[in-house]
């Protein structure tokens, strides 16, 4: 189990803002839970625009296959949209 690293009360502001003390990071995903429990787990964003070399490559090969006839048949998506359809009705 991880260990409590701070520990101090805190005051939501007049615009219900809360400040995070001293934290290492600028991004959070939050969980509210029923009883009022607040989580908050660090996040990284990245630049979605932002491809790296190894995906440039990939799709690079992707495409080259698709030229040169190196392909999968077309995946007929019919039985996952009727799979989808029984499973929202549970």
């Amino acid at each position: 189990m991880e260990s409590v690293v701070k520990k101090y009360d805190a005051k939501l502001d007049h615009k219900k803002r809360l400040t995070i003390r001293g934290t290492q990071f600028e991004f959070y995903h939050v969980l509210e839970f029923s009883d009022g429990t607040l989580v908050l787990k660090p996040r990284i964003l990245v630049d979605p625009l932002e491809l790296s070399e190894n995906t440039l490559r990939m799709m690079d090969k992707s495409i080259e296959n698709i030229k040169y006839g190196k392909a999968s048949k077309p995946v007929d998506i019919e039985k996952y949209l009727k799979f989808m359809d029984e499973t929202d009705e549970i």
